[in-house]
């Protein structure tokens, strides 16, 4: 009767973290999908700004030092595409561009519209020109799967990694194992 019991509890228990896992899984992606914009208009001057990319694209201070960065540096560098659009203003013409990113535009060159975690449109008054970013964020979470073979014995191992930080719960036939903490000290 006790070994019922223990059996039943133990079944609830793996249905419970399966059910936890999965639902911080759905959270984590919603939470990511949400989070990702639709293309922001702002001046060339703006867009050099950490601040101001910060508040305006919806990234931590640290990405928007990185973006503006990397934006600075573009500066002198030929474009990957070059197209025109016949506006009154550049400002206008950022505008129109914007929109048709976000409609998909089939006019438009397929490096403009193609996926990305930020789209950043400026309008550069002093070349008369509109400057398209693509912008890929590092992704900061990560869920992985393996396998563990110690002492004779095959583990499934579950893990879940935000930042430096790494989790990892390993599982056999009989239910979980064990877990294991790591932390990430260098990075390149």
């Amino acid at each position: 009767m006790n070994e019922d019991k223990n059996e039943l509890a133990r079944i609830i228990a793996i249905a419970v973290i399966a059910v936890t896992v999965i639902a911080a899984i759905i959270g984590a992606i919603i939470y990511d999908n949400s989070r990702k914009s639709k293309p922001v208009v702002m001046k060339q001057q703006e867009a050099t700004t950490p601040e101001t990319v910060a508040k305006r694209v919806n990234v931590t201070p640290v990405e928007s030092r990185i973006i503006t960065r990397e934006i600075e540096r573009s500066a002198d560098t030929p474009p990957a595409v070059t197209y025109y659009v016949q506006a009154p203003t550049v400002e206008k013409a950022a505008t129109e561009t914007s929109a048709a990113i976000k409609k998909q535009s089939p006019n438009l060159p397929a490096a403009v519209t193609k996926k990305t975690d930020r789209t950043i449109v400026t309008a550069d008054n002093d070349r008369q020109k509109v400057n398209v970013y693509k912008i890929s964020l590092r992704k900061a979470h990560k869920i992985k799967t393996g396998m563990t073979y110690v002492d004779n014995h095959a583990y499934l191992n579950a893990g879940y990694q935000a930042g430096r930080w790494e989790g990892l719960a390993h599982f056999n036939a009989e239910g979980f194992k064990g877990a294991t903490v790591m932390y990430t000290i260098k990075e390149w």
